[in-house]
């Protein structure tokens, strides 16, 4: 290389190696002060994709914790009430055992009769009253319900729309060809409808029994029905409302668990069939117990024995909405469970990607700093190689 005075060659080689020292030991120096290993794009772009989009997942599911949690809170509240209904029930069946006895007259069954209609109007009171954040939990608000099938059908049988959980809200329609033993549930009208066909054996004339339509999660149950010579007609149709909460516990839209309570009220307590059937007449409720609205009633000694039968039915309704209740807050406390242990092994994962290793990060920064300072040391140097040039001119 030569010498010359106009061109320091080797302080502009310096020079590059300084700035190149310069920039890695600051590159370092931020690793170190946010502690991500990826402080730019270009550092490494793909591991910055991933390290993202796990953590908005982990963002997502943490907030599926709280979901799940204020679920449980809700389904508690639900099943406080519920366990205050059954304590009640329990109460008025005691009253209507002693208004059955023989050695009581009308007139102290009428003195029963007060208690257990105050206590009647406090189940309603109850279902009212339970809420959670301004819903009420207990009075059908977030129950699946069902309207009436539109057309009777012959008197000779009786169908029903029957839900086995899970349906889809809609207007149901249901057909039956007695010639061909064909049964089909549509859902909707037009281009959009959907249907699902069983055939039957249409020589039984005597027909009792659910068949299910799992398609719709729906059954449609039959009361000695003649299959030999009864049609359904196509229009005789349902209507499925559902007010259930969705709960979203996970990253997608779709991690959802539906949650819904049946309606406690004393019109919905004590026919087999009256939370959950359609045409449902033989079995009286709570609030209409002799098909004219009139309230179960303990006044006379006959009555007492019907609103007995009616509480035994009540109670029983009541234990399997406790159990429903019950099983869904186990759900959700599995559910948290298992979401907690997803955001700690995705947070595992994405500190992996993203977070620096400090000590091996401290070392390289220990190193850069020492080049960094041998560039400045070795600039200076260069800079003073050109003034050796003026001894040749002595």
């Amino acid at each position: 290389m030569a010498l010359t005075a106009t061109t320091n060659t080797t302080a502009n080689t310096a020079l590059r190696y300084l700035s190149q020292n310069n920039n890695m030991a600051a590159s370092s120096l931020a690793k170190l002060s946010s502690g991500s290993r990826i402080v730019r794009a270009s550092d490494d772009a793909a591991s910055l994709a991933i390290g993202t989009k796990i953590k908005a997942d982990v963002t997502a599911l943490k907030q599926a914790q709280v979901n799940a949690g204020q679920a449980s809170s809700l389904l508690q509240v639900a099943d406080g009430g519920l366990s205050q209904v059954v304590d009640i029930l329990m109460r008025m069946k005691a009253l209507a055992v002693q208004a059955q006895s023989g050695s009581v007259s009308d007139n102290e069954r009428g003195f029963l009769d007060k208690e257990f209609q105050a206590l009647s109007g406090q189940i309603d009171a109850i279902a009212a009253q339970t809420k959670f954040n301004g819903t009420e939990l207990l009075s059908g608000n977030i129950a699946t319900a069902f309207s009436a099938i539109g057309t009777a059908i012959d008197g000779s049988g009786a169908a029903e729309l029957k839900l086995t959980g899970g349906s889809e809200a809609g207007a149901y329609t249901v057909a039956y060809d007695d010639a061909t033993g064909v049964l089909t549930v549509t859902q909707g009208t037009g281009v959009g409808a959907e249907s699902q066909s069983v055939t039957l054996d249409n020589t039984d004339t005597a027909f009792t029994g659910s068949v299910a339509f799992d398609q719709f999660g729906l059954e449609v149950a039959f009361t000695a029905f003649d299959l030999d010579t009864v049609a359904i007609a196509a229009n005789n149709t349902a209507t499925v409302t559902s007010g259930a909460m969705s709960f979203q516990v996970g990253v997608s839209s779709s991690d959802t668990i539906d949650v819904t309570i049946a309606d406690i009220r004393t019109s919905a307590l004590g026919g087999t069939g009256i939370a959950d059937h359609l045409n449902v007449t033989a079995d009286r409720s709570l609030a209409d117990f002799d098909g004219a609205g009139n309230p179960a009633s303990i006044g006379t000694q006959n009555n007492a024995i019907t609103a007995g039968n009616i509480l035994d039915r009540s109670i029983s309704l009541l234990n399997e909405h406790r159990a429903d209740v019950g099983a869904l807050i186990s759900r959700f406390e599995f559910a948290s469970a298992n979401l907690a242990t997803t955001v700690e092994n995705l947070d595992a994962a994405r500190s992996v990607l993203l977070d620096v290793d400090m000590a091996a990060e401290m070392s390289n920064f220990s190193s850069k700093q020492v080049l960094l300072q041998a560039s400045v040391a070795m600039l200076a140097q260069a800079n003073q190689m050109p003034q050796q040039l003026l001894k040749l001119l002595g």
